[in-house]
Parts: structure tokens; sequence; C-alpha cells
């Protein structure tokens, strides 16, 4: 299996496709299949790096706080141990504070960026939401009723009222062959609640979409819209009917959305 030491730890990662450099970058708790839906299509137009962060997947967990800068510069070394000199970055919640740390520390090595559902400062409500599932875990709650309490804070409420949808995420979250450990989890929280970039922003010099989930409760789509204004060059797109997943839940919009972006020239298929 592909891994790759890098930044003293193990990293998981998965290439696909052909064509110019894609980095993929998952959230808090999401190993590389989160990317699932938009694999297949992403992988038509580019050669696609998915990988397991640091605290997830098959990565390595090493238990002391992470950082958003850490965090980004592991994905840095990867790229560079891959050979990869320059790369489009996609970053979702988590990811998106990674990418953003990336575009800021080097700009050289990004082409365009995608900053999905995520942020550029302390959230209080998000922070709140994902400091109570960390309370849960260390109660032991079982994985099946962590994953239903996770559910109105990740979808929007079509998904939610859909029975056979909600029970397939449980099924799903459950039949993980690589569950995150406590450690990664607790260490992946300390990135994201302390992840402040506010000051920096002016910094981030590469063409950037900013996506939103309309219903998303997390990371609402008014602050989102918000980030986009404030950096130099950046578009904005709300995605209706979904939350916090929207490349999970509206897939096909969210990979049309990113391909337009990133070439505008390309039709999705």
């Amino acid at each position: 299996m592909p891994f790759i030491t890098t930044n003293h730890i193990k990293i998981y990662y998965h290439q696909q496709g052909e064509g110019d450099d894609l980095i993929l970058i998952g959230g808090l708790t999401a190993d590389h299949q989160v990317w699932k839906s938009t694999l297949r299509v992403f992988s038509k137009h580019f050669r696609v790096t998915t990988f397991d962060n640091r605290g997830a997947g098959q990565s390595d967990s090493p238990d002391y706080p992470y950082t958003t800068e850490m965090m980004a510069n592991d994905t840095l070394q990867l790229m560079n141990a891959l050979s990869i000199h320059h790369a489009h970055v996609v970053g979702h919640s988590m990811g998106g504070c990674v990418a953003q740390q990336m575009a800021i520390i080097a700009p050289e090595k990004i082409n365009k960026v995608v900053i999905a559902c995520s942020r550029a400062k302390p959230n209080a409500i998000a922070n709140m939401i994902l400091s109570m599932r960390e309370k849960l875990k260390l109660q032991n709650v079982n994985e099946a009723l962590l994953a239903e309490y996770s559910i109105p804070f990740l979808f929007g409420e079509n998904f939610v009222a859909n029975t056979a949808q909600v029970n397939g995420f449980i099924q799903w979250t459950l039949q993980n062959p690589h569950p995150q450990s406590f450690i990664g989890f607790k260490n992946q929280l300390h990135a994201v609640i302390n992840h402040d970039v506010s000051a920096e922003l002016h910094k981030i010099t590469a063409p950037t979409l900013v996506i939103a989930g309309e219903e998303d409760m997390l990371m609402p789509a008014k602050q989102l819209k918000m980030l986009s204004k404030i950096l130099k060059k950046s578009t904005f797109m709300c995605i209706a009917d979904c939350a916090h997943m929207p490349h999970v839940e509206k897939s096909a919009e969210f990979a049309e959305g990113v391909i337009r972006h990133l070439h505008p020239s390309r039709q999705m298929t």
C-alpha cells in the first residue's frame, strides 16, 4: 500500500487519473474515502492525490496537539516526496483551513484553491458542537450513537428526513476498516479550534473558490461569503439543499463547481 514517511510521520496516500495535479484534503475525522463521490469525476480531468491527514485513517496519529500549519507542512512535504511541484488544492472544513495555510506558506506551489465549508478564524458555535463530540467520546458513547449525533450538523434537512440515507451513513461509519482513534480526534480538534489566519488572508494570492452549504450550521454560508469578500481573487458558490458535506450530499454540483473554477473551458463528464 502507498505510504510515505514525511515530516516525521507515515502518511497514507492514493493517486488516480492523469493531468494537472489536484490535491484533496479532508476535514476533521475524515480519511481519504470521504472523496469517493467526487473522485471518479475529478480523476477524468486531473491526477488526483487523496491522503489521510495525520490523526486519521491509515496515517500515523502522534499524541501531541496538531496545528493546521503543521498539517499544511505535512501536505507540502507529501507533494515534494511525490515530485508534485505545484498543484490545485481543494480543502473541506479542516482541510480548507489546511489549504489556507498552504497558500500562505508556499504560494509558489499552489495554482488555484477551493475552500469548502471552512473558516479563517474561530467559530464559537462550531467549537462547542465539536468539543461536545469529544466529551461524548470520553464517556465511551458508542460509534453508532456518535454518528447519529453528528448527522444533523453534517447534512441538510432532506438528507436527515431520509431514513435510508441516515442509516446508510451510520453503517458506512461503522464499517470503516480504519476508524479514527481518540488520540487522532482530540489532536485534530485542537488544530481546528485554534485555527486563525484572519490576519494573513491578504497573503493568499491564488485564485480561490469558496463553497458554502446553504444549510450548514457549523460553517454558515454568510461567514463563507464574508471570507470570499476578504480574499483577493475569490468567487463564492452556495449549494442549495445541503449542509456541511456538499462533496457527499451534492457531489455532482460540488464537482461541477470545482472543475469550472480550476478549468473554465472544460465540461464535467
